[in-house]
């Protein structure tokens, strides 16, 4: 996705109008004193068109759209992630390779979460750049952040039941956000889809009524039908399009078939 669409995507998705980025931007270019911090209406419209903007601007955007900056910069082709990655391959360079076998880190993962949300509440994942450079290369070549976002299950979240059972990691590719109706011969054919409403974010099946987004839980879960006005109530962010599941889910499952 270009940048531009990228950027417009990410402020619709979060339901920030163009009034909001410059109300917001122009208070952080006030309180810097600073005029280049400030985005106009017609500069956002020249951005979500292609245009490239300056590093004030994109500080300013960053803050608005409640993103990091790093993050920010890779639709614009400026990916952090290299320099990291490039500052690590030269200092091993400088060290004997017998001690840099011996020191080497071993490989590791870790989700960065926003703190503002309990793990009990299904949750919209951030990662960072750093977090990419330590995957395996396989799933590396294949992140596209600029259409893939990533949303762990929350621990009281049993809106798909066994389909997708809380602390699932669920893999959203906002590409699809037009919610299909076919005919499906199982419940595992039908699309689930992450929901942006009023209450936080939601996997299930939903359908469109109108102007109202009906969010359908699992039959076996706890939850009930809920409607929602779009887009002022909720919002579509994506299409669930890859899942894994807590390793005692799998077992359980494992041992239930034996």
């Amino acid at each position: 996705m270009e940048s531009g669409k990228w950027i417009r995507a990410l402020r619709e998705e979060r339901l920030i109008k163009p009034s909001d980025i410059e109300r917001i931007t122009r208070s952080i270019a006030d309180a810097r004193a600073q005029p280049d911090f400030y985005v106009s209406h017609s500069t956002l419209a020249d951005i979500e068109a292609g245009a490239v903007p300056g590093i004030h601007k994109l500080f300013s955007l960053a803050l608005a759209l409640k993103v990091p900056l790093n993050e920010l910069l890779v639709p614009f082709g400026i990916d952090p992630a290299e320099i990291i990655a490039a500052d690590v391959k030269s200092s091993q360079e400088t060290v004997p390779s017998s001690v840099s076998a011996i020191h080497d880190p071993p490989f590791r993962f870790q989700l960065n979460f926003d703190t503002n949300i309990g793990a009990e509440e299904t949750t919209l994942l951030k990662i960072q750049p750093h977090d990419v450079t330590i995957l395996p290369p396989a799933l590396r070549a294949r992140l596209d952040p600029t259409r893939y976002r990533y949303a762990l299950i929350g621990s009281k979240d049993d809106n798909m039941a066994d389909l997708l059972p809380p602390r699932s990691l669920v893999e959203i590719d906002t590409s699809q956000k037009t919610v299909q109706v076919f005919p499906w011969q199982m419940l595992r054919d039908r699309p689930i889809y992450l929901i942006w409403h009023a209450h936080g974010h939601t996997c299930c099946w939903c359908q469109l009524d109108g102007k109202e987004l009906i969010l359908i839980p699992h039959p076996l879960s706890t939850q009930r039908v809920r409607r929602f006005k779009v887009p002022t109530e909720a919002t579509l962010v994506g299409r669930v399009t890859n899942a894994w599941l807590p390793f005692d889910t799998i077992q359980g499952q494992r041992e239930a078939a034996s």
